[in-house]
């Protein structure tokens, strides 16, 4: 009798076993094909509408906006996988979990909730910090100083203007804390928070009008699951000739 129960026992024990493994293949396979469609549509994505000429590179707007409307912009930084377009998002954090096309995958797309992006006086970036290395993952490498002096600006392209970002703040911190740090300032009182809270020192700047801010997820000092801590990279915006 107690033979026949831990028998049963035992194949019980098996057939959990079995379930949780192929219900961890199954994530593991569709989070390998959402990472997959989404670099390999930012690949074919790049060669469709990135043109190249006398060693200058344009965009072919006409045909981002015929993909998507919502694509109002485009962020490079050299030296990192960061080349994507930007996204308005207007729906209840959409991009969160759709692709630039629409389409839904876990990892998302960088956008933007700003009414009016690039032309308010300040302009945050959101991407997911992916363990598979697309979207913002490659920010958090802005908390190692070299890195920094090496990459220290980027470029954001739009259809009307394009900008030089010239970076001047990069720390990690607390969400909660960041918003209610920020909440009630001013623009310039902003500009000094943030150099305030910079890792690290960055002078010769000169004036700033208007800024862009990149966010992502953060581990650093992080007690919470989800995350509640923050990467922030911020940067001075100036138009291009």
């Amino acid at each position: 009798m107690q033979y026949k129960i831990r028998t049963k026992i035992t194949v019980i024990i098996i057939i959990i076993f079995m379930i949780i493994l192929i219900i961890s293949s199954y994530f593991l396979l569709q989070s390998y094909t959402e990472y997959k469609k989404s670099k390999d549509s930012n690949v074919e994505l790049i060669n469709k509408v990135i043109i190249e000429r006398n060693n200058e590179e344009s965009i072919d707007w006409n045909k981002l906006e015929e993909i998507n409307k919502d694509i109002v912009g485009w962020i490079k930084i050299e030296d990192t996988k960061i080349d994507y377009p930007i996204l308005k998002d207007s729906n209840k954090l959409k991009y969160l979990k759709h692709s630039f096309d629409g389409s839904y995958n876990n990892n998302g797309s960088v956008f933007t909730l700003n009414e009016n992006p690039f032309q308010d006086c300040t302009t945050v970036v959101y991407g997911h910090n992916m363990k598979n290395g697309l979207m913002f993952s490659e920010l958090k490498k802005y908390m190692n100083e070299k890195f920094l002096n090496q990459h220290s600006s980027f470029k954001i392209y739009t259809k009307n203007q394009n900008y030089q970002a010239t970076i001047f703040s990069c720390y990690s911190t607390e969400i909660n804390e960041e918003d209610k740090n920020i909440k009630s300032l001013k623009f310039k009182e902003e500009i000094e928070y943030y150099k305030s809270k910079s890792n690290y020192s960055i002078n010769n700047i000169g004036k700033i009008e208007k800024i862009v801010k990149l966010s992502t997820c953060s581990y650093l000092n992080n007690h919470t699951n989800p995350t509640n801590q923050r990467y922030y990279v911020v940067a001075k915006l100036e138009e291009l000739e």
